[in-house]
């Protein structure tokens, strides 16, 4: 299999045997797990603890002793935590062989659907996991680095882990990350409908339900033509739904437009810009927020009365801020809605002393988020600056303003909740999941009269998330990101949905339970349907849409190997970032190039190159053939790679140094 050829297969056991062992030893004696979970839960909560180690790690050290030390450093935290050792440590009724097998299957499975595709933000995120993998820790915008780069990078760090110590490629490292993150993820889920259920077919149901539930667009396809045609008017497509085709009627039949997609296209009409299915998410935070999201609520539903518990919850806390700062915001408004909820059932101000506890555990994974790097510490930095009047150094800016209820999708644009004909839109970019929202919101009385607050709050959540139709997101990361804070609550929605109905039907009549199981695969359709596609990618590897085989070849030569602390021109400015590890100054924003940068592109004169602070060129064939009696003008080469046809050239990759260009 070629993914095992594109990395250090015992580097990479070792670093997840490492995080495990940390995991299984900080839950022995914090949590009483059921035998069952233990070994998966293990290798998540030390996931989750190694690479917030190695956030803070990085800062201090250099990377390769960052990575590990933060591996060895969770094994005797783990160690201290569970002292004092005793046999039962290792239990063997712990070991679950079969689900171990089917657990790697599964991340082998999702990564090799990533290698195969490369589509979503890998112009974004590449760049950064091959920078951090060099110790830039927290990141630096890749394509300025006098910025500070304010993002969810946790999904990131893991990946540049992987590029570090397991000398994989950050293509390779961020497709690994996301499976196993994915397969964590659906894992917890069912270990969740399992432990409300008792059943494990209910624990399958949830497992395929949370992959493939997502939007239902096929639904306008229902419609009488008439009817398709006034809902088409009415809606203005955005992103790749406008490029897709000039309106709804014609978009829907046609195939989805976006780049990099595998050998198979994707019809448009069974995506979303609102509801992805989970195994859609080709992003740069995957689903690694709700890992550690699920991770809490199995460790919290059986938490000891010690101590030794308040760590690892404490930790989780402050990662998901560091993973998706929206499910983060959401979560601590959401205690306040499960609060609200106790005091309404008890008619009392008087909040439980357990209340107390997890608001002072949820305060110091509050300040830690403020000080750990990623969107809250440079929003924080971002309003002392303007407070000082001194210059912004970081890339995002973040605003908000009220408006009408509106559903954004980045597929159909804005979609108002007061025009009734676009309802059936809204219904299509959200998913069949939604009808299951009711039954999932009557669990936040529940949970908070029984004191179970984090899972309360996660219920809570989705209060919040449904009170954003009213918001709309004015920061520079585009009027998009609002979507993201939209569609929280179907998130929720989808860990809930099977359980909780499979309970409720218990005792219903055949048509319910039939009823339900046609409800559950319309909910998945779209999902399933897309997975197939998906899979015909596997056996065909891909790096991204501006990288070939020559510049991986040109990684595994000349990656971190550059002088520290310098910059690489690259008219195709992601490239050399993520093939280097070494920074550009290319852009304001991700879209949008600097007049210098591109003045340079038409003139790649070393002596303006290195007066514009770079000390390395990379280019390739057709470039340099168009300049080459200017780049050679002082230019020294360092490397070169060829793809030859026979005798004849066919492509090449160029390194230059420009630092004695003066």
């Amino acid at each position: 299999m070629y993914l095992f050829s594109e990395l250090n297969l015992l580097s990479l056991l070792l670093l997840l045997a490492l995080w495990t062992l940390g995991g299984w030893l900080m839950t022995a004696r914090a949590f009483n797990l059921p035998a069952r979970e233990r070994g998966l839960v293990s290798l998540g909560l030390g996931l989750v603890l190694g690479t917030w180690l190695a956030n803070w790690l990085a800062r201090l050290l250099p990377p390769t002793y960052a990575f590990w030390g933060a591996a060895l450093l969770t094994v005797a935290i783990g160690a201290a935590l569970a002292w004092p050792w005793k046999r039962d440590l290792f239990p063997r009724e712990a070991f679950q062989p079969a689900q171990w097998l089917i657990f790697i299957a599964a991340v082998v499975l999702f990564t090799l659907i990533g290698r195969g595709l490369g589509f979503f933000d890998d112009h974004q995120n590449l760049a950064p996991v091959s920078i951090m993998a060099t110790g830039d820790v927290p990141p630096h915008f890749s394509y300025n680095p006098d910025l500070r780069f304010g993002y969810h990078y946790f999904l990131l760090l893991v990946a540049s882990q992987f590029v570090r110590l397991a000398a994989a490629g950050p293509w390779t490292a961020l497709d690994l990350a996301r499976g196993l993150t994915l397969a964590l993820t659906l894992t917890y889920g069912g270990f969740v409908a399992l432990r409300l259920t008792k059943s494990k077919l209910a624990q399958s149901l949830t497992l395929v339900f949370m992959a493939f539930a997502g939007g239902a667009r096929w639904l306008f396809l229902l419609l009488p033509i008439a009817l398709q045609r006034q809902l088409s008017s009415s809606v203005q497509l955005i992103g790749s739904g406008a490029d897709t085709g000039p309106n709804l009627i014609t978009a829907i039949y046609k195939y989805w437009k976006i780049e990099g997609l595998g050998p198979l296209p994707f019809p448009f009409l069974f995506g979303s810009g609102l509801d992805p299915s989970f195994s859609m998410f080709h992003n740069g935070w995957g689903t690694s927020a709700l890992t550690m999201a699920l991770l809490l609520m199995l460790l919290a539903g059986v938490r000891n009365k010690d101590w030794r518990a308040n760590l690892p919850i404490v930790v989780l806390l402050a990662s998901i801020a560091l993973a998706n700062e929206v499910t983060f915001a959401f979560l601590y408004a959401g205690l306040a809605f499960a609060a609200l909820a106790w005091i309404l059932q008890q008619r009392s101000l008087r909040l439980p002393r357990s209340l107390w506890v997890w608001v002072g555990l949820m305060f110091i994974g509050g300040v830690l988020a403020l000080l750990q790097g990623g969107m809250f510490t440079e929003v924080a930095r971002g309003w002392l600056e303007r407070q000082s009047a001194a210059g912004g150094s970081t890339y995002f800016r973040v605003g908000f303003a009220l408006g009408l209820p509106t559903v954004l999708s980045a597929h159909l644009g804005y979609l108002s909740l007061l025009n009734p004909l676009q309802w059936v839109a809204i219904l299509g970019e959200t998913g069949l999941a939604v009808f299951a929202l009711p039954i999932v919101l009557k669990q936040l009385p529940a949970f908070s009269r029984d004191e179970n607050w984090f899972e309360a709050a996660w219920i809570g959540s989705v209060v919040v998330s449904l009170l954003m139709v009213f918001v709309q997101y004015t920061g520079n990361a585009g009027p998009t990101a609002a979507s993201r804070m939209q569609a929280h609550f179907l998130t929720v929605v989808k860990i809930y949905a099977v359980p909780l109905l499979w309970l409720w039907a218990r005792e219903r009549s055949e048509n319910v339970k039939t009823a339900l199981f046609a409800w559950g695969l319309a909910a998945i359709f779209s999902g399933v349907s897309l997975f197939g596609l998906q899979m015909a990618a596997m056996p065909n590897p891909v790096y991204a849409i501006y990288l070939n085989q020559l510049d991986a070849q040109m990684f595994s030569r000349q990656w971190d190997r550059l002088a520290p602390n310098t910059m690489v021109y690259d008219p195709v400015y992601p490239r050399a970032a993520t093939v280097l590890g070494r920074p550009t100054r290319s852009s304001k924003t991700m879209g949008e190039t600097l007049p210098e940068w591109n003045a340079l592109g038409e003139n790649p004169d070393p002596f303006a190159l290195k007066a514009a602070g770079y000390d390395y060129l990379y280019v390739d064939l057709k470039y340099f053939t168009k300049y080459s009696a200017v780049i050679q003008n002082c230019a020294q080469l360092i490397d070169q790679v060829d793809d030859k046809n026979g005798a004849k050239v066919v492509d090449s990759r160029y390194l230059f140094r420009v630092t004695d260009c003066r």
